[in-house]
């Protein structure tokens, strides 16, 4: 894995230093072509720097042993002018390419031809007056039309380079032959060679044989190189793109902080330029914050440690702070040289985003103040105070008196305004270290922490009372307010947070009991004959009056069309002080104590209203899907309240649905069919909840008149992983289809379950993967929300 990373980091290294002439050859075609002739070219003149510097050593060995020779220095004077005017000429326009190109380029396009053929001709001299046939400089034509694979695009042109050498050696041979030219005698060379055509014809044969072949070799060669260069090329090309275009941030830099390169995400983000960044150093960049925690991470990476992905806040332009969160590796680039690389994110909106969403779900929207959730952690968190310092923690309840009359007569508004005034006055009230929080209407808490004594409390309730009797001047009404407080105590009176909030609830009424407008420390004796029970009672009997039931909608959607198909009401209670409580512990107390028939039928009346408002505001027509209770299905005018409620609120009867659990109408059958066909004869769909739950049987589902059979949850929720959960519903959706009846599964929660339901023809689903049960209010976004709406639904005339 190290090794892996450690030839990745040289290549991006490399690829980072050739970025620049990369862009440069896209931006102008041009000038990358006249880059790579040149960089040939420059190559080329290197060679022959290499072999001037060969030739020459060995001319300066060669002379200086001939001279010393019985021989002697052989060369006559001409000989000589020739051989320097050649060398002279070679190194001539060498330098002239290698100082110069640029502008000869510009003037002469053909510079590289020329300088070949200008070389096989200078080759072909030095041949020459190297002795013609017995000449040993014959193999530089070899190097020259390798020189010219190099220098030369076209395949084909370097063969003629090839040609052309031999064609150039071969009439050379011929003219000193035929005496054209005057043979020049070399040492150690039979002068009659010169004059044997079969010696002439085989050596020009092998010459010209070997430069083709050089021709054809080379080309081949430099063919594979371009195809390799092409490649690497276009790797680099691309990744180039990619690491311009990535929307992650990338950047390069050295152990001392030095930037090597930027991409254009890192740009943008915090903007600077390319050549700005070379000039700014690593650590500058980074937040004083979080410069100590970033240097030590570097010292890790740099020391061959793996780190896990690092939060750090940079400083752009203008001193904009930037929140990435990424990660560094560190590698050697092709120059032996340290480099770190780095590839974040910008998570700056993101963690704005974070921090608003932690606010909106810990603190009041109205008020500003800490809400349920984060009042707990408060509390939680001065519990475990108190129990290291041995301290003591006081919890208050408080509760406004007579609020709701200022809300009747006043408006909300005004309320809402009265509210924001107390809980500013309430942290006046308090230290910095305690906590004020609303956690319902006009339902506040206090937390006080550190405290050593009763009195200590009793003076902070005695200053919240006083400063509350003062009037609020809200929207010019002089308003007048008074509280009730109960007051509990850790760990005296309970060391559970919960049930210290129950216990300062309990204190809190008593003293609302005792006249309001006062406080009062929790005792045992006020909750001797109280239990949960009684308060959900005592509570249930008055939710109806005081509104304080909600009805929320979870939509119904066809598995194959994504359309809604309906939306079911679900009944909540928002608890004044237990807040929102679940039905499961409801409903069963309403039905036992009868509040279910009124409690039934409001929920029946405010979701047909709600259905009528949903079409007043031109949604589409849509079923609303109630549930009835067993004792709602045994009232005997349950069928007067149906018709008074869809008389009351102008809803069609096609577009309410009635759910009955399986268990109560299989309590009496035969009961049970007759109600049935009386509300489906008022155009009413009926749907089986809960079903699999109960005992029906195939005979007993085709007396009732029903449209639709609801898969109950509990076999929806495992069917991916348990073969008998799956069975069921199979066997359910089979038996639905069997009788022309609409199958739904509810507690669709994921996409396995969908795709399960799906494959199984399953008609319609209803879960959290779609939607959670919303209030009323949301319910108009979501649909329009929506691509697809509602199903179309065939509506009946009014009973």
């Amino acid at each position: 894995m190290a090794q892996t990373s450690l030839t990745g980091s040289r290549w991006l290294d490399s690829v980072a230093r050739r970025l620049k002439h990369l862009r440069e050859g896209l931006k102008s075609p041009e000038s990358g072509r006249l880059e790579e002739f040149k960089a040939r070219t420059f190559l080329v003149v290197k060679c022959r720097w290499l072999l001037l510097t060969l030739v020459g050593i060995y001319c300066l060995v060669a002379g200086s042993t001939y001279y010393v020779s019985r021989i002697g220095l052989f060369l006559s004077p001409s000989q000589v002018m020739f051989l320097v005017v050649t060398a002279s000429t070679v190194i001539a326009y060498n330098l002239l390419l290698h100082l110069f190109y640029q502008r000869i380029i510009c003037c002469f396009r053909f510079i590289n031809v020329f300088q070949i053929v200008l070389d096989l001709l200078l080759v072909t001299v030095l041949v020459h007056l190297s002795g013609g046939a017995s000449s040993w400089f014959w193999p530089v034509y070899l190097i020259v039309t390798i020189e010219a694979a190099f220098l030369i695009e076209g395949k084909r042109e370097v063969w003629f380079v090839g040609a052309f050498g031999g064609i150039l050696y071969g009439a050379l041979l011929a003219l000193e032959h035929f005496g054209f030219i005057p043979n020049v005698p070399m040492p150690f060379v039979e002068p009659g060679l010169h004059q044997d055509p079969h010696y002439i014809l085989l050596v020009w044969l092998w010459v010209s044989l070997l430069n083709a072949a050089a021709a054809v070799i080379g080309s081949y060669f430099v063919s594979v190189i371009e195809r390799e260069s092409e490649a690497t090329r276009q790797s680099e090309e691309r990744l180039m793109g990619f690491l311009d275009t990535a929307n992650d941030l990338i950047l390069s830099f050295s152990p001392e902080g030095r930037l090597r390169y930027v991409n254009e995400a890192w740009q943008q983000v915090l903007g600077y330029t390319a050549e700005e960044a070379k000039e700014l150093s690593f650590f500058g960049i980074i937040h004083p914050d979080s410069r100590e925690r970033c240097n030590a991470e570097l010292e890790r990476i740099l020391a061959g440690d793996v780190l896990s992905p690092l939060e750090a806040t940079l400083v752009a332009k203008g001193g904009r702070s930037i929140i990435v969160e990424g990660s560094l590796t560190c590698g050697v680039d092709g120059e032996g040289s340290t480099a770190v690389w780095g590839i974040c994110r910008d998570i700056t909106e993101r963690k704005q985003v974070e921090e608003q969403l932690y606010r909106l779900a810990h603190h009041d929207t109205l008020t500003g103040l800490p809400n349920r959730i984060l009042f707990l952690d408060r509390l939680q968190q001065a519990k475990a105070h108190a129990n290291r310092y041995r301290h003591h923690v006081a919890l208050m309840f408080l509760d406004l008196d007579r609020f709701k009359i200022i809300n009747d007569t006043l408006g909300h508004p005004v309320g809402d305004k009265l509210l924001q005034e107390v809980a500013k006055r309430l942290v006046d009230c308090v230290r910095e270290v305690d906590t004020v929080a609303r956690i319902g209407g006009d339902e506040f808490t206090v937390v006080l922490v550190n405290i050593d004594s009763v009195e200590d409390v009793k003076r902070v309730a005695q200053k919240i009372l006083k400063s509350l009797s003062v009037p609020f001047m809200v929207d010019s009404f002089e308003l007048y307010i008074t509280t009730s407080i109960g007051i509990a105590l850790y760990p005296g009176d309970d060391e559970n947070p919960d049930n210290l909030v129950k216990k300062a609830d309990i204190a809190m009424y008593h003293a609302k009991g005792e006249g309001r407008n006062t406080f009062k420390f929790y005792v045992p004796k006020m909750d001797a004959n109280a239990d949960k029970r009684l308060l959900l009672e005592t509570s249930l009997r008055k939710a109806l009056d005081n509104e304080e039931f909600r009805v929320y909608y979870q939509p119904k959607v066809d598995i194959t069309t994504k359309q809604i198909t309906a939306m079911e009401a679900l009944l909540r209670w928002q608890h004044p002080t237990l807040g929102l409580v679940a039905p499961s512990e409801f409903i069963p107390l309403a039905e036992e104590t009868g509040l279910i028939v009124p409690i039934g039928e409001w929920v029946l009346r405010a979701a047909c209203l709600q259905n009528r408002k949903w079409l007043e505001m031109g949604l589409p027509p849509m079923k609303v899907a109630v549930n009835l209770s067993g004792y709602q299905f045994q009232q005997p005018n349950l069928l007067d309240i149906i018709r008074t409620v869809l008389a009351d609120t102008g809803l069609d009867p096609g577009l309410l649905e009635l759910e009955i659990t399986e268990s109560v109408i299989m309590q009496n059958p035969d009961f049970a069919v007759a109600v049935l066909a009386e509300i489906r004869d008022l155009g009413i769909h009926i749907s089986i909840d809960d079903f699999g739950t109960g005992y029906s049987s195939l005979a007993h589902l085709k007396r009732f008149s029903i449209n639709t059979l609801k898969i109950d949850k509990s076999f929806v929720r495992d069917v991916e992983i348990n073969s008998a959960d799956a069975a069921i519903a199979t066997a359910i959706i089979a038996m639905g289809n069997s009788l022309n009846l609409k199958v739904i599964a509810e507690g669709v929660e994921t996409e396995g379950q969908l795709t399960f339901l799906s494959e199984n023809k399953c008609d319609e689903v209803q879960g959290f993967l779609f939607s959670t049960p919303m209030p009323s209010e949301d319910v108009a976004d979501f649909l329009r929300g929506r691509t697809t709406l509602v199903a179309p639904v065939s509506l009946n005339s009014a009973p």
